[in-house]
């Protein structure tokens, strides 16, 4: 696999404003790379060299094909799509804070919302012989949380559409990446967890397998999985029931 970040390439970036994307946003941009945040508020952000901010709820998928198709226009150079974007609705399904708008908002951002831009992106990248799709997914997609299960359940979906993508995009040059997070320090996971890994730490080792080539990037502690999910799946469940 051909490393993805050699000389100066352009990025489309979802949930760029915060937390992961955020340190993902400047990390790139301070490597030279150019970065078109597509975000509900990226329009907040501060402008700089080498940054496109793109307003968009990406829970609206309807309207997510146009806009696509819009920033791909001004910008046919994109070479690099990163899903990154997601919405976590941590509470029990019973809880009255669940209801069908935040079960529909967290299948939308986190799995629907990455297909459709897969779909949209792809043939520019195919097209062009080369390009890379990442999707980042979570060590919840093999061990669920107790109370947000259908965040799990979403980038379970993630994690196994990425590797079918994967099969399909062999051949063409397109390289698609999975990167499995363990528990980040963001404004999502606020308040809860121990142990957590920094944003900017995740973005660097993020940052680091796509220099490598990597199809599979494990950050921090979700290097273990593969293991953990073979010899004590036990120790996986009892492990992230409840971070």
């Amino acid at each position: 696999m051909s490393r993805l970040l050699d000389g100066r390439v352009s990025v489309l970036l979802t949930g760029g404003t915060s937390g992961l994307g955020a340190a993902l946003r400047r990390d790139l941009l301070a490597q030279g790379h150019r970065v078109v945040v597509l975000a509900r508020r990226a329009s907040a952000l501060e402008p700089a060299a080498g940054l496109t901010l793109q307003d968009s709820d990406l829970g609206d998928t309807d309207r997510l094909p146009c806009i696509v198709a819009e920033i791909i226009a001004r910008h046919p150079d994109i070479s690099i799509l990163i899903n990154n974007a997601g919405v976590q609705n941590a509470h029990p399904l019973l809880d009255p804070a669940t209801t069908p708008a935040t079960l529909h908002a967290e299948i939308a951002v986190n799995l629907l919302a990455p297909a459709i831009l897969s779909r949209a992106v792809a043939p520019l990248l195919v097209a062009r012989g080369k390009g890379a799709i990442v999707n980042v997914t979570s060590g919840l997609a093999w061990f669920p949380k107790q109370d947000a299960g259908l965040y799990a359940a979403s980038k379970a979906g993630l994690h196994s559409f990425t590797q079918s993508l994967r099969y399909q995009m062999e051949g063409t040059g397109v390289v698609v990446v999975e990167v499995v997070l363990p528990l980040v320090d963001t404004p999502m996971t606020a308040g809860r967890g121990a142990g957590k890994i920094s944003a900017g730490a995740a973005s660097r080792a993020i940052l680091a397998g796509l220099a490598r080539g990597r199809p599979v990037i494990r950050v921090g502690v979700a290097r273990a999985l593969p293991v953990i999910d073979t010899l004590a799946p036990w120790l996986g469940r009892r492990m992230l029931r409840t971070t």
